[in-house]
């Protein structure tokens, strides 16, 4: 148990140590905020907080069930988000499945929930897209394509697998045993513990998830709206480019001025958040 503690804390602490590192490196402080006034940060900061919230929400009803307390998910979330966000590839997402999973005791549970938080995102994030080409009739990056076909192929995939899953096991077990055949069960076994796992986690929450990742993403194309009106961009052209740049920037990871005002103001929330539970966590154990 000691070995796994500190080999959780040890991987903790390099990947932070990394994470800080490309932030130091990308953002320059300030100056991303030298051409807006205090309202228009006010703004921001408002929409980092409610973004945020129904993010660790959604989140939250996901890992509902597990044990882990509201106390270590607020500080677990609070670790990993700024991970998230800074690290390139997505690949933050590996820690996040690692420390979730840590916490509740079951890896796979911590994997499938945030490829689910993910996918759910993800959803609400095309959606967005095609609302906005519905909208303006401007070209749709081939990657929305691609997630288009990814997305069906996944749900197609989910609802047929029963049955195969199925059919399979029936074939397998009347067929002679050999070493293949162990094999092939173990791997169908293993992707079945996979499915049941996919669907305790969205079952009757898949489209609460999916409404949360909606809100979150339109208070955040909301905000732009706002603070794009108040910079004197009113023309329905130059206000929707101004959108999509925003959404293709969240989607293909090259950072908007805006986006990285969001990036900065969650990173400064999440520092403060955790810090603050962590004080009052160790107030509440002094008082014990």
């Amino acid at each position: 148990m000691k070995k796994k503690s500190f080999a959780y804390n040890l991987i903790n602490i390099l990947v932070l140590l990394l994470a800080a590192l490309i932030f130091f490196m990308n953002f320059e402080g300030l100056k991303d905020f030298q051409q807006i006034g205090g309202g228009q940060i006010l703004i921001i900061i408002a929409t980092v907080m409610l973004v945020h919230f129904l993010k660790a929400l959604r989140l939250y009803l996901a890992l509902y069930g597990a044990d882990i307390t509201p106390s270590t998910y607020a500080k677990t979330y609070c670790k990993v988000t700024p991970v998230s966000i800074l690290l390139p590839f997505k690949l933050g997402e590996f820690f996040r499945m690692y420390c979730y999973g840590h916490y509740t005791g079951n890896m796979l549970k911590g994997v499938v929930t945030v490829l689910m938080d993910r996918f759910m995102d993800t959803i609400a994030l095309v959606t967005m897209i095609i609302v906005m080409w519905l909208g303006s009739g401007e070209a749709i990056i081939p990657l929305v394509y691609l997630l288009l076909v990814f997305i069906v192929a996944f749900v197609l995939m989910f609802l047929v697998f029963p049955g195969l899953y199925s059919y399979w096991k029936k074939f397998l077990l009347r067929a002679d045993a050999s070493t293949r055949k162990i094999a092939a069960l173990k791997s169908l076994e293993a992707m079945n513990k996979v499915y049941l796992e996919i669907m305790n986690v969205s079952r009757g929450r898949g489209i609460i998830l999916y409404v949360l990742s909606l809100l979150a993403w339109v208070t955040e194309i909301g905000s732009v709206v706002v603070l794009a009106r108040m910079n004197g961009i009113n023309a329905d052209g130059s206000l929707t480019r101004k959108i999509s740049e925003y959404l293709e920037s969240a989607l293909m990871g090259n950072q908007t001025i805006e986006l990285r005002r969001f990036v900065l103001l969650s990173v400064v929330l999440m520092i403060v958040i955790y810090l603050f539970v962590k004080a009052f966590d160790i107030a509440k154990s002094e008082r014990k």
